[in-house]
């Protein structure tokens, strides 16, 4: 009799199809799409440039800044025995510091002592000029000897008054009051001469800057005075300023000309980095389908020109439609206050996003935090 073979041959196939029907059916089962995030904005609304131009005036920000900023060095090298108020106690950064104060002082004992010799030598030898020009007189001595007498003394007077000039350089003493901006080094350390030890402001003049478009940078010319309104100072009547600089030539970002403005700051209530505000007279006819948003509306586009192959980028905004922010190109005219002119990609009424476009794209969703009115 023969023994029936059992054959296993058809198993590993038929486990290998419902392997492949399980992973068919495990690809099918993909992740629902997840909803775009919905991005925080804050917008303003478009007005016509006439009605945001009331009173005839524009206003420009600008910026206050330290007239004089210095880095203090030493002429001289030596041991930094000193550089604040009072011994074992260093500069603070934003100290404020009365004119004929001693910034910085090296060590006093070499420079003295180096002046202590450098006078007696300057006295030996000037005695002994007097001496060789009295026997050079009776012609005891040769004109060659009395010359050389005379070089010696003429040499060390000259080292005599570079020792005395040493000694000066030794300290740095403020010449106007004014504050310590930085310190680079501390005390006990050896500095080389030439070396930053204190970075110096004078308080006692600021300068405060801003840009003019073309039409208007015409009213300000050097010399003229003009009233300056400072942000952290609405307590006080506006400032008095003095033109001092007129730009010749336009950024080419904004198409604006610096202007500087000098102001008094005796009683140092103005500080580096305060923002102000200039009023001048704009009597600019803008035409009537002209808008106006904020300038922290603008954002860069990638040109989708081809024909204009230079045009690396265009300026437009972000426009908010039924819940998303639409990218728009615009064409821009002149600054008014802290908004600008639209000629063309804008309508009064609609919305544009003043922040929060960093992180936008066209079509993306966003929800309003706040909104404002765009000139103001």
């Amino acid at each position: 009799m023969r023994k029936t073979e059992k054959k296993f041959h058809h198993w590993p196939s038929f486990t290998t199809s419902l392997l492949c029907a399980a992973l068919v059916l495990v690809g099918c089962e993909k992740d629902a799409p997840k909803p775009p995030e919905t991005s925080l904005v804050c917008a303003a609304t478009v007005e016509s440039f006439d009605k945001a131009r009331r009173d005839g005036n524009a206003s420009y920000l600008a910026s206050v800044r330290f007239d004089n900023e210095t880095d203090l060095s030493f002429k001289v090298g030596g041991i930094l025995v000193g550089i604040g108020a009072e011994a074992g106690h260093d500069w603070d950064e934003g100290t404020p510091v009365k004119a004929g104060t001693v910034l910085a002082e090296l060590n006093q004992v070499d420079f003295t002592n180096a002046l202590i010799s450098a006078r007696a030598r300057a006295e030996l030898t000037a005695k002994v000029f007097s001496r060789f020009r009295k026997l050079r007189a009776a012609d005891a001595i040769s004109q060659q000897e009395l010359d050389v007498t005379e070089a010696d003394w003429r040499t060390a007077q000259a080292q005599f008054d570079q020792a005395q000039q040493n000694l000066r350089d030794s300290r740095l003493v403020a010449t106007k009051d004014g504050v310590v901006l930085a310190r680079h080094v501390n005390s006990l350390v050896t500095v080389a001469p030439g070396q930053r030890v204190l970075r110096f402001a004078d308080t006692s003049l600021m300068s405060v800057e801003l840009g003019l478009p073309d039409r208007l940078v015409g009213r300000l010319t050097p010399g003229r005075e003009i009233d300056i309104e400072v942000s952290g100072l609405e307590y006080l009547p506006p400032l008095r300023g003095r033109v001092s600089e007129v730009g010749v030539a336009a950024t080419g970002d904004g198409r604006l000309f610096r202007v500087v403005v000098k102001v008094p700051n005796p009683n140092g209530l103005l500080r580096s980095g305060m923002t102000a505000r200039i009023r001048v007279e704009d009597t600019a006819i803008a035409n009537a389908n002209a808008a106006c948003v904020p300038l922290s509306a603008l954002v860069t586009f990638p040109s989708s020109d081809s024909a204009n192959r230079k045009e690396q980028s265009q300026l437009g905004v972000f426009v908010i439609e039924n819940g998303k922010a639409r990218k728009r190109a615009v064409t821009t005219g002149d600054i008014f206050n802290s908004s600008i002119a639209i000629s063309e990609g804008l309508r009064p009424g609609e919305r544009v996003v003043t922040s929060g476009t960093s992180f936008l794209y066209d079509g993306a969703p966003v929800d309003v935090a706040a909104e404002t009115v765009a000139a103001k």
